[in-house]
């Protein structure tokens, strides 16, 4: 029987070990990453944001892309350190007298606005059945007004044919031959 290499001995009891070694390790790479470049950015005394840290990391690792925000987002510890250290996540203490005062709202003669909109409460399916039902009640709509202005333009033909006769009558009346 022919012996098995490692990987092969590997793949008999979990076929995904090399691909989970190799995410845990870029795990960890990109934790070193942005650890390093949170003590750079820190040591300049430049502020701490998503776009920093990914120039920083260009910049400390020549030929390196830079940890985009999604990839910090993605590796858990990374993130952690990222919000431990970040300049949007950390707000400098107001102390209660130097609070904005809280402005009252006017009162407006209008009624209050609801944020909700009724629509909302429907899915798709029945959003589509109700835009088609209303379509085909406008098709049915513009059908009668074509056909009531159709019948109103025969019934004012008919009016100026019945008014020219009329005159014609008259005329004939007031002027024999």
């Amino acid at each position: 029987m022919p012996e098995l290499d490692d990987r092969q001995a590997g793949d008999q009891t979990d076929p995904f070990a090399h691909l989970k070694q190799r995410a845990s390790e870029r795990a960890d790479r990109t934790v070193d990453r942005i650890r390093a470049a949170i003590a750079a950015l820190k040591a300049g005394g430049q502020k701490i944001t998503a776009e920093s840290l990914k120039q920083v990391t260009r910049d400390l690792e020549p030929g390196f892309a830079g940890l985009s925000f999604q990839v910090i987002r993605r590796n858990p510890r990374a993130y952690a350190l990222y919000r431990e250290a970040a300049d949007a996540f950390t707000s400098p203490r107001v102390a209660e007298d130097q609070r904005p005062a809280k402005r009252r709202r006017r009162q407006s003669r209008r009624a209050p606005r609801s944020s909700y909109d009724p629509l909302q409460r429907f899915d798709k399916r029945e959003l589509v059945h109700r835009i088609r039902a209303l379509e085909q009640e406008l098709n049915t709509e513009q059908e009668r007004r074509a056909a009531l202005a159709y019948d109103q333009q025969a019934l004012r033909a008919k009016i100026l044919r019945l008014e020219t006769e009329v005159i014609l009558l008259g005329a004939e009346l007031t002027h024999p031959n």
